[in-house]
């Protein structure tokens, strides 16, 4: 009886981790310009629980990551919100839209869309692995994205599929970023030792 309350005690604790994780992520991108620090703060303590194991604790070593990515991954966001917001207005306009040559800027907006959302997978690992310049940054993550295309479209399907159970079960809001940063942490683990020769 004791072994099983253990067990139900380490479950509930190992729960709460993640509970708190996931609010600190989301207040800390509260004013928007955020998220992306904030974002990597999140994967950076993730990564540190699979490699030295949950009991490295929650808010020091969030705060310490997003201490230390925060220009970085505040320059970052900003160039990526601008990209987004420039794949969404050329978006609009070709939808909306009728003139010659539209199909090929359709393909030519879907395939930097694809681009764009493989890098994204890999950014903040980058950003937490290495001292790159931000240039470099996204370009050694858009390499990786493309070198290790199965463990890519992995993380998209996770991405979509834990998307769509939160959405269905609302209760799973509470953990949805601290569980999905873990799970791509955990995809991404095989490809870290790649970093280096890039």
């Amino acid at each position: 009886m004791n072994h099983v309350g253990s067990i139900f005690f380490r479950i509930l604790d190992i729960f709460a981790h993640f509970i708190l994780l996931n609010f600190l992520w989301l207040l800390c991108s509260i004013p928007i310009v955020t998220i992306f620090p904030a974002t990597t703060a999140l994967f950076a303590v993730t990564k540190k629980w699979l490699h030295n194991g949950i009991g490295v604790g929650v808010i020091r070593p969030f705060l310490k990551a997003l201490q230390e990515n925060f220009k970085k991954g505040f320059i970052i966001g900003i160039v990526w919100g601008i990209l987004a917001l420039i794949l969404y207005v050329d978006f609009v306009i070709l939808l909306q839209e009728e003139f010659t040559g539209k199909f090929i800027l359709l393909v030519l907006c879907i395939f930097f869309l694809i681009i764009y959302v493989f890098t994204s997978i890999y950014i903040f690992d980058v950003i937490i692995s290495q001292s790159y310049s931000v240039f470099h940054t996204i370009k050694v993550a858009l390499l990786l994205s493309v070198q290790n295309i199965i463990h890519t479209i992995f993380c998209i399907v996770i991405i979509i599929v834990y998307t769509y159970i939160t959405l269905q079960l609302f209760i799973l809001s509470i953990v949805f970023g601290s569980i999905l940063a873990f799970t791509i942490s955990f995809v991404l683990k095989k490809v870290d030792n790649k970093l280096h020769s890039l």
